[in-house]
């Protein structure tokens, strides 16, 4: 401006003076025109017009924080002393006037506040927001499994599974999410990989939202396939009434074991849990199968029989490394009253041991309750004695002889109890957690071929049932009529032939025993009946005319 004004008295102090015009300021439209006859002024650089005061800028915007945590927030534009107020005293501030930042100090308090940074060219608001993550995911995770013929679906289950034990989700957080996941396939004894797995828990008002990933280390052990000499039998008290220990036993590394437990919940929601501990590190396999919780208790024991048939012969499970003294969750059902849960867990100690295991019902399964309950005395039990350790070495399996021609081939089982292993058993009729192997020798002595068939024939009520007949898993419906339904397809004998057939079976829990087998020449029914047939399972009432 004033370079302007003296710019115009230099050039008329060279012509004959005329009247001053008013000055009017250079940002007024209606600005009078210089009349004076002189050659135009050069035009002012921008750099000689004012700028208008640039607004106050922060970086960052907002401001997210844990607990004990700081940052850095740097202040541009700022005239003068810089100055911070807050809404709430949930944080400290510090101002460094020299760098032009203010550093955000959180307290151990969540919550959230706003602060507002002013100088002489204005203020800004930064919101600030003090809380945890809603959950803790580690970078990675191991997992190791084992199996000759691992399917897809399963190893995609055990990731699942690992990484939901793996996440540490904050009470109250959103439920654990996970992304698109895909497990290596084939995945052969001795294999490696590496599975990137998204993750998402939802932090609602109270957390930060958590959207990760973690890397899941595969490793598929070489792990010798075990048959296990003895069996734990836990179903007493079968119905749930109060929380405590169900069963208890130990597995030595001399000696593997099988646990079968049944239960259903009664009153109010509670944890069932199958829990093993160490008292030095220790590194065990497990094959489980197990399933619920469903208040249709016969889906339940018969999802475990299935799955475990198919498990058990491909030795498919994982391999767990257990610390000292802490309790590792193997099973966990949230159970609402009439659930029912249920499982077949095959147990190698590997190295270190020996290895507790015990089922429980309980409130929670943190650790100080686990570790609280697990050396407390067995719930009372409901008076059938359906529990104890039972010997299976040698037990389950018998040869049948067949001809063509001649008589069936029949056995029945499910109404007897394996020999009690220790003492204070109680008994385990219906053979629940024994795999039952029924070897079918089958002879055609004549010019002409033969056709025969396998069929059962439910011999105590309802019952469904999983076969491995040859090692191809074939499942039958829910059948209650002592007819004879086939299982699987025909076989034909050739004439002058001798074969083997090998099937094997177990128990479903739910399900009424004794069970009839066999190989007849007779066509059986070809399927059992819809389960509210007449002569179905659960059969409707006829309507009334």
């Amino acid at each position: 401006m004033i370079h302007v004004a003296f710019s115009v008295v230099s050039l008329l102090a060279q012509v004959t003076p005329a009247p001053s015009p008013s000055v009017t300021p250079l940002s007024s439209p209606s600005a009078a025109p210089i009349t004076a006859p002189v050659s135009p002024a050069p035009s002012p650089s921008p750099s000689a017009l004012p700028s208008p005061a640039a607004s106050l800028t922060l970086s960052p915007p907002q401001v997210n924080l844990h607990p004990s945590q700081s940052q850095i927030i740097s202040v541009a534009n700022a005239a003068g002393p810089i100055a911070v107020t807050a809404s709430a005293p949930l944080v400290s501030t510090t101002v460094d006037q020299a760098a032009r930042t203010v550093t955000v100090a959180a307290s151990t308090q969540t919550g959230s506040t706003v602060l507002t940074i002013s100088s002489a060219s204005g203020s800004a608001r930064v919101p600030v927001r003090v809380a945890l993550d809603a959950a803790t995911v580690p970078p990675s995770i191991d997992l190791r499994v084992s199996g000759d013929q691992i399917d897809a679906p399963w190893l995609l289950t055990q990731i699942q599974n690992a990484v939901r034990a793996a996440v540490a989700a904050q009470p109250g957080a959103g439920p654990l999410q996970l992304g698109e996941i895909a497990p290596p396939t084939p995945f052969n004894t001795g294999a490696v990989a590496s599975v990137t797995v998204p993750v998402r828990v939802a932090g609602g008002a109270q957390y930060f939202d958590v959207n990760g990933t973690t890397s899941i280390n595969l490793q598929n052990l070489a792990v010798q396939a075990f048959a296990p000499p003895v069996l734990f039998y836990d179903d007493d008290p079968e119905k749930l009434v109060a929380n405590g220990v169900l069963f208890r036993n130990e597995v030595t590394p001399a000696a593997a074991a099988r646990l079968y437990y049944y239960h259903q919940n009664t009153l109010a929601p509670r944890q069932l849990a199958v829990v093993l501990r160490a008292s030095s590190p220790a590194r065990v396999q497990l094959i489980d199968a197990s399933a619920g919780p469903n208040p249709d208790v016969m889906t339940v024991g018969h999802n475990v029989s299935r799955d475990f048939l198919v498990r058990k012969p491909r030795n498919q499970g994982v391999v767990v490394d257990l610390a000292a003294g802490a309790p590792y969750v193997a099973e966990q059902f949230s159970m609402n009253p009439v659930d029912g849960a249920a499982g077949s867990i095959g147990i190698q100690v590997l190295s270190g041991g020996p290895v507790q295991i015990a089922t429980m019902a309980l409130a929670s399964t943190d650790a100080a309750q686990l570790n609280a309950y697990f050396d407390q005395p067995r719930l009372p039990g409901d008076g059938h004695a359906r529990t104890g350790v039972f010997n299976l070495t040698g037990y389950g399996g018998e040869v049948l002889a067949y001809t063509a021609g001649g008589p069936d081939a029949v056995t029945q089982y499910g109404a007897s109890s394996p020999p009690p292993a220790q003492p204070g058993s109680g008994h385990d009729y219906g053979d629940y957690g024994v795999i039952r192997t029924i070897t079918f020798d089958l002879a055609n002595s004549s010019p002409q071929p033969a056709t025969v068939y396998l069929y059962e024939r439910p011999m105590g009520g309802s019952v469904r049932s999983s076969f491995l007949v040859d090692g191809t898993l074939v499942q039958l419906g829910c059948a209650r009529v002592p007819q004879r339904y086939q299982i699987g397809t025909p076989f034909s004998l050739p004439p002058g032939s001798n074969s083997r057939l090998v099937v094997q079976t177990m128990t479903d829990g739910g399900s009424s025993y004794p069970l009839e087998v066999g190989i007849t020449s007779s066509p059986p029914l070809p399927q059992t009946p819809p389960i509210t047939a007449p002569d179905g399972c659960f059969p409707k009432p006829a309507p009334t005319p």
